[in-house]
Parts: C-alpha cells; structure tokens; sequence
C-alpha cells in the first residue's frame, strides 16, 4: 500500500470497516471472454478471524457468477463505506471524501456442504440486518444490532447457491478526520 497513513490493520479494526459496509463488489474473469472483466455488486455475509476472510454471497442456481466461477475461481473484492466530503475552497486539490475500505483477491468457491450453506445463508442474512436504519450520509442515521439469530434449514439452503470467497490477501484503508472513526 503506497499509503501508509491510511492502512488500517488488524482484524478488529478491518471488521469495523466491514460491519458498515452494504454492498461488496467481486470482480472476476467473464467466462464468454476471458480478456474482458466482470464485476457484480452483492449483499454478503462474512466471518473474520486470524487474518482468513470468508464473504459469503447468494444467488439463483445458474447464471453468469456461477459460470465464471467454474471457468475460472481467482476472484477479486471491495467494499466501501464514504462519509463527508471536505473541500478546501483556496486549493481544490487538497479537497477530497472521507471514506473506508476493504479490497481483496481470493479464490471464490460454491458451497456444498450443507451446514457451512446453512452457516454462509445465516451469516449473510444477519448482516444484512444489521447496520443503519436510514442512508448512511443522513444526519439521523443510527446503527442498530439484529437481535434475532437466523437459522436455516436444509430444505430452506436448496432453494439457493452459496458461493464463499476465501481470502488471506487483504487490506483496509481509511481517510478519516479526527471526529470520524472508521
């Protein structure tokens, strides 16, 4: 990372990142041409610890994520959450938007194991529940934890595809003023 002042490390501080993140975009190889990228935005699930990423993502039993996946499993992933902009009215140049990040690469796999499917739907489901109740830049925006533990069966699990993207190579990074914590 060319910045350092920006990096942000360890697990704990990359989860927070993460918990206010909604949408997760994961790039991949187009499986109809290989010299052309694909990337897709998805709500995701995710399990941090000892530096090992798992996301987990849902979608229909066929489509194109699924045949790139098959084609080709190295993936790459970000996530974004920007606050505040600052703009600095004497040198344009210094303006810029108070965000955090997380990106990656990792190797993308379907899920067939039923109980990590049931986990990967829970994991997924309870974070989309939790986060803010209102758009994230509105001056009334209040986080809220989901109290409730969603369980799912394995007849529930088959109506869907689980995909997971493991990952050990990734990074956090936040431009951030001194009242803001990321």
């Amino acid at each position: 990372m060319r910045r350092k002042d920006r990096e942000v490390l360890g697990d704990e501080n990359i989860a927070k990142i993460i918990e206010q993140c909604t949408t997760c975009h994961v790039a991949m190889t187009d499986d109809a041409d290989a010299s052309m990228p694909y990337v897709i935005p998805l709500s995701f699930g995710y399990n941090l610890n000892s530096g090992v990423l798992e996301l987990y993502f849902h979608c229909a039993h066929v489509g194109k994520k699924l045949d790139c996946i098959r084609k080709n499993s190295n993936v790459a992933f970000s996530m974004c959450v920007e606050n505040r902009i600052e703009i600095h009215e004497d040198i344009y140049c210094k303006s810029g938007r108070f965000y955090a990040s997380v990106v990656g690469q990792g190797k993308a796999e379907i899920v067939e194991d039923v109980a990590e499917k049931c986990r990967g739907l829970s994991l997924l489901m309870e974070r989309q529940a939790t986060g803010s109740t209102q758009h994230p830049n509105s001056a009334h925006s209040t986080q809220s934890t989901s109290p409730h533990k969603f369980e799912f069966t394995p007849e529930q699990a088959a109506t869907v595809t689980v995909f997971k993207i493991t990952s050990t190579n990734f990074t956090g990074k936040a431009k951030n003023d001194k009242a803001q914590k990321c």
